[in-house]
């Protein structure tokens, strides 16, 4: 009997392929050479007086601030933000449909469009120091 139920449940509920192909690729997102920054406040501006505003983050790491606005729209979100002391940097953003690297200017300002819904978090390489980290958070 016990054999028989043996792999039951991944024939009768498979885990979707693509979602073993993303938590794969979850493991290459690791990096323990990385500051971790935390998350030290959260806005959320939806709802407010009937409007869809954008939700605020801010995470720290040291000397870093990262500053980043998130606006909803469907599916995806557009990310804007700020890194301070502003300074340029890669920012790699994690997110549900893979990497996406962005840069940020001199003044370290950042854009991205198009991230998935869900879980995200920001990977940025400023020249000096080491690289930063955020947390995932859920968008």
């Amino acid at each position: 009997m016990p054999a028989d139920l043996r792999g039951l449940t991944t024939r009768m509920d498979p885990v979707p392929l693509h979602l073993v192909a993303l938590a794969k690729e979850s493991l290459a997102w690791r990096d323990t050479d990385a500051a971790l920054a935390r998350l030290v406040a959260q806005v959320d501006l939806a709802g407010v007086r009937g409007e869809d505003l954008p939700d605020l983050f801010t995470f720290t790491a040291g000397e870093l601030t990262i500053e980043v606005e998130i606006a909803v729209a469907g599916q995806t979100a557009a990310l804007t933000g700020q890194l301070v002391p502003p300074q340029p940097a890669r920012i790699r953003v994690d997110h549900a449909d893979g990497p996406t690297w962005v840069e940020a200017d001199g003044l370290g300002r950042f854009s991205a469009a198009g991230i998935a819904r869900g879980h995200l978090r920001l990977h940025c390489h400023p020249p000096q120091g080491g690289p930063v980290q955020t947390s995932w958070t859920l968008v």
